[in-house]
């Protein structure tokens, strides 16, 4: 590797790494497309893991930093899922509460392995059917 260099697209910055054979730029784990980063220190992160320990910044005529608004990936709101988690958590716990103060008869113990009994003569009879 002779040079690996920070460019400009928009707001973002695309790696450029100049070798022997040629150029060629960071791509997207899964794809062709250049891989951008929203800020200098994110790609810097990832280029002090691989090794990089010079980097060039060049182009910074071209930097719009005033993009940033359209490139911006949307994400949930974290704090929407968190309440939404805390909502259903609430909504289980009342559900387990009531079962445990139900009034309701249980099944006796010998009806519920009659049941129990049948439902598996029935599963064990739709396996026996299917090919195997």
């Amino acid at each position: 590797m002779q040079s690996v260099a920070l460019e400009p697209v928009g707001s973002q910055f695309a790696v450029k790494v100049t070798t022997l054979t040629g150029e060629a730029s960071l791509v997207q784990a899964r794809g062709t497309q250049a891989r951008l980063f929203g800020t200098t220190d994110a790609a810097l992160k990832l280029l002090h893991k691989l090794g990089v320990r010079r980097i060039v910044l060049e182009g910074l005529e071209n930097w719009q930093p005033d993009q940033a608004p359209e490139h911006k990936r949307s994400r949930p709101d974290r704090a929407q899922a968190l309440t939404h988690a805390a909502e259903y958590d609430r909504w289980v716990r009342a559900k387990v509460q009531a079962s445990r103060g139900s009034t309701q008869h249980a099944i006796p113990p010998d009806e519920w392995q009659s049941i129990r009994a049948e439902k598996l003569a029935q599963q064990k009879a739709l396996q026996a059917r299917q090919p195997q």
